[in-house]
């Protein structure tokens, strides 16, 4: 099973008999990552064949990216079908405290890449179907995590 860890950060994970994972990171002098990769370009290519991912996990890294669109649609391009794109994002006062936010979500932010009327006047190539959409509530104020199917 392969399965892509975006925006790494801190979270490296191992691979295992049953999981080969791929970190991915921008910031080579902070962060152990497999690969080196800026996720926040309008022209983004993933150096990765069509439908080659069972798993892509995008814990904490989507607010910290300008424009979306070109990132999910490079998942959605990449994603077995079936697969999973399991999403983590902060909410309320939690995306307000860091500077470095970029964009804010909600519970309905991710409708748009899932056969939203419109969507793709905007560029939004992704069918993905929702599995999860829950708001959990924590001391930074909360976070939302979000499963989308291929």
């Amino acid at each position: 099973m392969k399965c892509l860890n975006l925006g790494c950060g801190y979270d490296y994970i191992k691979s295992n008999y049953k999981e080969k994972w791929i970190n991915i990171d921008i910031n080579k002098e902070f962060f152990k990552a497999d690969k080196y990769i800026n996720l926040d370009d309008s022209n983004l290519k993933l150096p990765f064949n069509e439908a080659s991912a069972d798993i892509i996990c995008a814990n904490h890294i989507l607010e910290h990216i300008e424009n979306i669109i070109p990132l999910m649609n490079e998942c959605y391009r990449i994603l077995k079908k079936n697969g999973l794109m399991k999403i983590i994002v902060p909410v309320n006062e939690g995306w307000f405290a860091d500077p470095t936010h970029k964009r804010y979500f909600n519970h309905l932010t991710f409708r748009y890449f899932c056969d939203y009327p419109f969507s793709d006047s905007y560029g939004i190539t992704t069918h993905f179907k929702t599995v999860k959409n829950e708001f959990h509530d924590n001391e930074d104020g909360g976070q939302l995590e979000v499963v989308l199917q291929k």
